[in-house]
């Protein structure tokens, strides 16, 4: 299954994109942007091609996320993290190549995860987006709202804990028309 959208393609990923997956991971948000809503975690999978590679569950597994791509001619320029939760389908982490955000990447992967979710029975795509203690929101916030994401309510939870005291989880949630 593939999305179409100036000239992006997005589809499972398999372990021959592991390097363009660590090279999207790694550019996609800057120090200065992560300032107050946490920092990559180093011993993240998708820092380090050998630690990816031990962990992939053939065909696109790492834990119980699905891994999926977004490429442009034969270049990673994307990645999505997804989890199924009953009816629902958790987007767990959406990355654009940082030379390539403001293109429509992003869009195209939301797009295709809620064509999969609908292609599946499901009836919605959540996901969780974050606000800092100062009660900033993460800087996709108003784009998942423009895409027709709404707020069901935020909390504390382990990962805001993590980042700090005050910290939030904004979840998101959009219902699939049949």
């Amino acid at each position: 299954m593939s999305r179409a959208n100036h000239a992006v393609r997005v589809r499972a990923a398999t372990r021959d994109d592991i390097p363009g997956i660590i090279r999207v991971a790694t550019t996609s948000v800057t120090d200065e942007e992560l300032e107050g809503f946490g920092g990559p975690c180093e011993e993240s999978p998708f820092r380090d091609a050998g630690r990816l590679s031990a962990v992939w569950v053939d065909p696109n597994l790492v834990g119980s996320e699905e891994l999926h791509v977004a490429e442009a001619g034969s270049q990673v320029v994307g990645l999505v993290t997804l989890e199924r939760r009953g009816r629902e389908l958790e987007l767990v982490d959406i990355d654009v190549l940082g030379s390539r955000q403001g293109q429509g990447i992003g869009t195209a992967m939301v797009a295709y995860v809620e064509e999969m979710a609908r292609r599946d029975g499901m009836g919605a795509v959540t996901l969780g987006t974050s606000r800092s203690a100062d009660g900033v929101p993460w800087k996709s916030f108003g784009w998942w709202r423009s895409l027709g994401y709404a707020v069901t309510h935020e909390e504390e939870n382990e990962w805001t804990r993590s980042i700090g005291p005050g910290a939030r989880e904004i979840r998101m949630r959009k219902d699939l028309a049949r």
